[in-house]
Order: structure tokens, then sequence, then C-alpha cells
């Protein structure tokens, strides 16, 4: 199945699956720190906080390379 293949979706370049590759591997890493933080009693309120900012940050990242449909 490809992108195109899903509504709203274009078909990925090779040089946009690195992108989006790249920037979960960043967002894996970030996450992995928040986790040794929280490990060494940080706040896990804001930890958590954190985690889902990264989350956000990330999709944001991918929709901005991926470039869906509007309405998706």
């Amino acid at each position: 199945m490809t992108g195109a293949d899903i509504k709203g979706y274009r078909t990925l370049s090779e040089g946009d699956k690195q992108q989006m590759n790249h920037l979960k591997d960043v967002s894996r890493h970030f996450i992995n720190l928040l986790e040794t933080a929280k490990e060494s009693g940080a706040d896990p309120r804001w930890i958590a906080r954190a985690r889902t900012a990264m989350q956000d940050a990330c999709m944001f990242g991918c929709r901005a390379v991926a470039k869906p449909d509007d309405d998706c």
C-alpha cells in the first residue's frame, strides 16, 4: 500500500520518507531523554506534558513533509 492508496495522501518520495524518519528518530531520542529525567526524579507531570508536546511536534513535522489534503 502506498500513500496514494490512502485517501487524502500523496505518494511520498524517498527524500520525504527520510525526512519523516529523521523527525521520528529525533522524537524518540527526546522521549528517551525524558524517561531518563523521570527516573532521576523529575516531575512526572511535566515529563508527561513534554512527551505529549514532542509527540505533537513530531506529528506536525511529519504532516508538513507529507502534505496531506486539508480535510485529513
